[in-house]
């Protein structure tokens, strides 16, 4: 059971890591898709103004360095309320809270000056306004009402786009080189709009997705807090009776009153053995945690540490392995010389093999300690073995289990 939690915790969290990098590279897609297409609309525009400077014969620089510099003023106003726009929580039907914070109010006003000063540049109402209804898509609005927004505001941009088109566009400048930043001007805020509802789905598929695993996280609790409450009650309702067995015979029968003291004393053991089982298998820390710990542990006592892990170490016993892990890294920190430890675990024909080996280990009179000493009784009653391998400048030590192992073999 133990073994088969801990894959399965391990695979959760390597998930979640997966999912909290996918989630982050989403954000970034959706800013840089929304940021390249508003520089995309800004260059058609500034491509317009030198089309309509050659058609006027004028070929004005200065309004096209005031086109560009409001642009460049206009981008970064919305890239500020984007950044903005990410820590945002959502309520729980999934909507922005309202209004926004003074800052991003702020940027607001500073992107709306740029757009204006965008459109008297261009000499296009539709690009001074198309910019500011570009600031206004990217803002955290609430449930509902983002797209009533934007809609409203596509239906003034094309009305605006016809009124151009017809009574202020110079009819001597081409008109298909207007239509283009026309139609991107009309575009950007529905296209920024869309890129945030996208955004806004993923976060609440996030959302979901933590909201499951902290269910399922109280669900595993709720079944400890089960467990524990039908072990200790069976064991304190026998021990109960037990006692009371004992001071009725302890007048008439003290040997048999001694007897049932006994029993309830070992009743107590066994109580308190069951609790340390439950709390291991629930607690224990998945092998491949537990073996990067160990890695970086040595690495940063200074020592030089080559690990060598299977693929499918997930798999191995890790109540056995755990201890022995612990103690094994103990003992090279203690005894060792520390220049150097190699680390491997491998899964072999029979079952496993962990060794673990350093710079010489110290004087060879130095014993294992009782720690190693139990574990070696474990791993022997499971029908596995340890070698210790001493030399001049190393110290070895081999763990070998069989292929299905555990804590239940173990106390078996």
């Amino acid at each position: 059971m133990t073994t088969s939690g801990a894959s399965h915790g391990t695979t959760g969290r390597v998930g979640e890591r997966a999912l909290a990098r996918g989630v982050t590279a989403t954000w970034w897609y959706t800013v840089s898709g929304i940021v390249f297409f508003g520089i995309v609309s800004a260059s058609q525009w500034l491509i317009w103004i030198l089309v309509d400077d050659d058609t006027d014969g004028g070929g004005s620089a200065v309004r096209l360095a005031l086109a560009a510099s409001a642009a460049v003023v206009e981008l970064g106003s919305v890239v500020m309320l984007l950044r903005a726009y990410r820590p945002h929580v959502l309520d729980e039907r999934g909507a922005h809270p309202w209004p926004a914070a003074r800052t991003e109010l702020i940027w607001v006003g500073v992107g709306s000056a740029a757009a204006v000063l965008f459109g008297v540049a261009t000499g296009s109402w539709l690009a001074g306004i198309g910019t500011v209804a570009f600031l206004v898509s990217v803002l955290p609005w609430p449930h509902g009402i983002r797209w009533r927004v934007i809609l409203g505001m596509t239906v003034v941009l094309i009305a605006l786009w016809i009124a151009e088109a017809r009574w202020w566009v110079d009819p001597a400048a081409d008109t298909a080189v207007y239509v283009v930043p026309a139609l991107f001007s009309i575009l950007l805020p529905l296209t920024a709009a869309s890129s945030l509802w996208w955004w806004d789905i993923v976060r609440e598929l996030d959302r979901a997705r933590q909201a499951e695993s902290q269910l399922a996280a109280t669900r595993e609790r709720l079944r400890l807090a089960n467990d524990v409450h039908d072990l200790q009650g069976h064991h304190l309702q026998v021990i109960a009776l037990q006692l009371e067995l004992a001071q009725r015979l302890m007048a008439r029968d003290p040997d048999a009153a001694a007897r049932e003291i006994d029993r309830a004393c070992a009743a107590v053991d066994a109580a308190r053995q069951g609790t340390r089982d439950l709390a291991a298998a629930f607690r224990g820390v998945p092998l491949p945690d537990e073996l990067e710990n160990a890695a970086d542990l040595l690495r940063s006592a200074g020592l030089d540490v080559r690990a060598q892990i299977g693929a499918d170490m997930a798999d191995a016993p890790a109540d056995l392995l755990g201890p022995i892990v612990r103690e094994s890294v103990t003992n090279v920190l203690k005894h060792g010389h520390g220049l150097w430890a190699h680390l491997s675990l491998e899964r072999v024909a029979a079952g496993w093999v962990y060794r673990i080996s350093n710079d010489h280990a110290g004087p060879d009179d130095i014993g294992w300690g009782s720690g190693l000493d139990g574990m070696t009784d474990r791993v022997r009653a499971v029908g596995g073995d340890v070698q210790v391998r001493r030399e001049t400048e190393m110290f070895e030590l081999t763990v070998s289990l069989p292929a299905a192992s555990g804590l239940v073999e173990a106390r078996a």
